[in-house]
């Protein structure tokens, strides 16, 4: 089951990776760096979450499992919408393109 989910996390990154590319150059080179280590810093809190919940899980600490999924669950979601906020994908106004006839 730990190669599965060694596996998985490696497409996903890879996934992701090439989901947020367009998004992430900026013209601005602090901010393009800003949200490729914002990105990176998610993905390992993430994935350091769910092996310490797995593990705690198949070991039978209870207490230590839901309180890992308070906190991981709480972090990630916080650098979620930050990452998303960062790169566009939250809080953009579309502006349209309407011409008034008279």
């Amino acid at each position: 089951m730990g190669t599965i989910l060694v596996f998985v996390a490696g497409v996903l990154f890879l996934a992701g990776i090439l989901f947020i590319k367009p998004r992430a150059k900026c013209e601005l080179m602090w901010k393009t760096v800003l949200n490729w280590s914002l990105y990176v810093v998610w993905y390992a809190i993430t994935w350091i979450g769910i092996s310490f919940v797995y593990i705690n899980f198949n070991v039978g600490h209870v207490k230590a499992t839901s309180t890992a999924i308070f906190l991981f669950l709480g972090i990630s979601v916080v650098l979620a919408i930050a990452l998303a906020r960062l790169l566009g994908f939250i809080g953009v106004k579309k502006i349209s393109n309407t011409t008034v006839q008279v």
